[in-house]
């Protein structure tokens, strides 16, 4: 007679090939469904795109572009405020020089008197 060793044996052979074929057809129908053609592939058309759904995405953005938009200002800002001291300076400048002037037409019309 056949001793229960064999049994044991066989049945977890049996169990073995079972699972590895079931197994193998799982893996085998994920590699056919995963290669989907190109024109089924969603396509950003927009930069918001895809962020409709998730409002963090959507903050983020918005925070990125808020920041984006604050640094150009502020560069905007800084530069203008440059040019306006510059500018300024010089009409400071051209105000001596015209006290300067009218201190000495001044003394030109004491001095003809």
């Amino acid at each position: 007679m056949i001793d229960a060793g064999w049994y044991f044996f066989a049945g977890c052979g049996l169990l073995t090939f079972i699972l590895l074929k079931r197994t193998y057809r799982r893996l085998g129908r994920r590699k056919k469904n995963d290669s989907q053609p190109i024109e089924r592939v969603h396509r950003p058309t927009s930069p918001w795109d895809g962020a409709q759904r998730d409002a963090m995405a959507q903050v983020e953005r918005q925070k990125v572009e808020l920041y984006d938009m604050s640094r150009d200002l502020n560069a905007e800002l800084s530069s203008k405020i440059i040019i306006l001291e510059q500018l300024v300076g010089e009409s400071q400048q051209k105000i001596e020089r015209l006290e300067e002037l009218l201190a000495e037409v001044r003394e030109i019309e004491k001095s003809e008197v």
